[in-house]
């Protein structure tokens, strides 16, 4: 038997039975990223499960797990890329935001150390003070300004708490202090009824530190002139008005401002601030004040008991205030005024800055008070010293007009100064005069001579009884008299004097023209040689304020004056058989005025609107009207 035949590739040929193939019955694709119910019912799976390529589900979930479903999506959306990437973020966010903060507390220093270099050269600071106190000082000074918070008005009671914690580090020995000692010695103090302990001796500190300190006192006692019957509530600290305090005392409160805090309980409340005269009676019974500061001190103590009523008590400050006067004065140096009356010697040469202050300030007061015939005398011993006093030796100039090299040279020497400025502080201003040397002429006391002037015209023209002829035994005659026919004419002449008079200051002091005025006062106003050879300066601001002070207030007396004597002689005209219609003025008494011609008082009134508008061209001209804090009228007997 032949043996099967073998295909040529080695496949036998012979057929086999075949059998059904086997279908494997394989599961759908599916996505990676999804987990289905068939994974979980099927033993074995065709891939591997990963459990980061799905999202967990709660449902399918094992029984023992403890995780929230906010955690497990929270596994699920944490990944390692966006650990990272958070990681990063944080870190370049925490990076910028401490460079922020850096920057802005750089720029806060900056800004701050700017303010108080501004505030420095606005109101020097004594520099043996220390820091917090320069600062304090600083501040508290700029508090002062109505302008610095932008409201217009001053928080007196932060000012005042200030100037309280000022003095306080001041007057501390273990602080700024250092050296300060009583009056009695180290452990004795001297106390007065109603004002407290007495001031220090501060004659071992330096002037820069005595003149701050007294300044600081001085800006206490203004502060506590402001809140003079002010309280303060205990159990918030906060300082109220009296008349919105609810109590047996008041009880009909008035409703506090939109925003503030709620009234206070008069039994929680204390007086806010001490009296004024805490801090007056420090400077007039300290040691180491010179005659000029207790002066100025005595003068504003003496002006403010006048505010309260006290007349008694002021016109005893005033007296106080011409005994420092006189006492300022060289040892040998007697009978330049009398201090019982005031009215300054005749024969005196040796005329002082605070005698001319203290008298004024006297005759002011007297003629507040109506006691005009003690007044009088006083003004024209005062206008009579005036005239008298030497030039000046330190020049006022008015230089002419520059030419392009004096300006390039000034402009040289600006950007020099101004960039010493920048690397080398502020040095401390220089003292100011104590007023104990003899008084010069000069642009400030002919601007003062003006308001003596006004002074003088406003009591002749209140007095109509006071004859002319009574004026030359302290001045001699002058044109302002002698066309007088009575007092009232004559305190109109003295009048329209001290206006021109004043003008022309003005005028010089602006380096303008002065004006064509023939009158008396234009031989005492400006000498051709005077005043020449030195730049402005703050004393010549000074002048300028004064002047148009007193420009104001004599031009707004003059109109007055002139509208009162227009109505007289109207009421005289309509009836011609009276005797004149008594008309009462501001500070005058009742009389009538002689009427020398039909028509003279309304000429007169045509000047002085004429004379009106030129001075308010050169008021405003010169800047004064606003913002300065000038007042356009006011006269010593309050007139305008």
């Amino acid at each position: 038997m032949y043996p099967p035949r073998m295909h040529p590739s080695g496949v036998s040929t012979i057929s086999r039975p075949s059998r059904p193939l086997r279908v494997l019955h394989r599961p759908n694709p599916r996505p990676f990223t999804q987990k289905s119910q068939l994974l979980l019912i099927y033993p074995t799976s065709p891939r591997p499960q990963l459990p980061f390529l799905h999202s967990p589900s709660n449902t399918f979930a094992p029984r023992n797990t403890t995780r929230n479903r906010f955690q497990l999506q929270l596994s699920r959306l944490l990944t390692t890329e966006r650990k990272t990437y958070i990681k990063e973020q944080a870190w370049v966010a925490a990076k910028y935001t401490a460079y922020g903060w850096t920057a802005i507390a750089l720029v806060a220093t900056m800004l701050f150390g700017i303010e108080n270099e501004r505030l420095e050269r606005k109101f020097p600071s004594p520099r043996e003070w220390s820091w917090v106190s320069r600062w304090l000082y600083r501040s508290t000074r700029e508090e002062e300004s109505p302008q610095a918070n932008g409201s217009g008005l001053v928080d007196w009671a932060k000012t005042g708490q200030d100037y309280r914690q000022l003095l306080k580090r001041l007057e501390d020995i273990e602080s700024d202090g250092k050296g300060l000692r009583p009056l009695l010695g180290v452990d004795g103090d001297i106390y007065m009824v109603g004002v407290g302990k007495s001031g220090f001796d501060i004659s071992s500190k330096s002037e820069p530190w005595r003149r701050g300190y007294y300044e600081c006192l001085m800006g206490a006692a203004r502060a506590a002139e402001h809140l003079d019957t002010w309280v303060r509530d205990k159990t918030r600290n906060v300082a109220f008005p009296p008349e919105v305090v609810i109590g047996p005392s008041n009880p009909y409160p008035k409703p506090v401002p939109y925003g503030a805090k709620t009234a206070p309980s008069e039994e929680n409340c204390e007086p806010a601030f001490e009296s004024p005269e805490h801090y007056y009676m420090k400077i007039l019974t300290g040691h180491g004040f010179n005659s000029r500061q207790r002066l100025d001190a005595a003068l504003a103590y003496a002006d403010w008991l006048e505010f309260k009523g006290l007349t008694s008590s002021a016109e005893d400050m005033y007296d106080w205030g011409l005994d420092i006067a006189v006492g300022g004065l060289p040892l040998g140096v007697n009978d330049v005024v009398d201090t019982k009356t005031g009215v300054i010697n005749q024969q005196a040469t040796h005329i002082t800055p605070n005698i001319l202050l203290a008298t004024t300030a006297l005759a002011r007061h007297y003629a507040q008070n109506q006691n005009l015939s003690t007044a009088l005398p006083i003004f024209l011993s005062i206008l009579r010293a005036q005239r008298s006093l030497a030039h000046s030796s330190s020049k006022f100039s008015i230089s002419a007009s520059p030419d392009s090299s004096d300006i390039e040279a000034s402009v040289l020497s600006l950007l020099a100064s101004f960039a010493r400025s920048l690397l080398i502080g502020p040095s401390y201003p220089d003292p100011p005069v104590s007023g104990d040397l003899p008084a010069t002429r000069n642009p400030i006391t002919m601007c003062e001579e003006a308001a003596t002037m006004a002074h003088i015209g406003e009591i002749l023209f209140a007095s109509p009884n006071v004859a002319p002829s009574t004026l030359s035994h302290f001045i001699g005659p002058s044109s302002s008299t002698k066309k007088a026919t009575s007092a009232r004419s004559s305190g109109l002449a003295w009048t329209r004097d001290s206006v021109n008079l004043a003008e022309q200051t003005l005028h010089f002091l602006s380096n303008s023209t002065p004006g064509a005025s023939s009158t008396s006062a234009r031989s005492s106003v400006l000498p051709p040689t005077s005043f020449q050879s030195q730049n402005f300066s703050d004393e010549t601001a000074t002048a300028r304020q004064r002047c148009t002070e007193c420009l104001l207030s004599s031009m707004q007396n003059w109109k007055l004056m002139v509208a009162q004597l227009r109505q007289q002689e109207a009421a005289k005209r309509e009836a011609p058989q009276s005797h004149g219609i008594a008309k009462h003025g501001w500070f005058w008494s009742e009389g009538s005025v002689d009427v020398d011609e039909t028509g003279r008082w309304d000429r007169e009134a045509d000047m002085v609107e004429a004379k009106s508008k030129e001075v308010s061209r050169l008021v405003k001209e010169e800047g004064w009207l606003a913002g300065e804090g000038i007042r356009s009228g006011g006269g010593v007997l309050g007139f305008a």
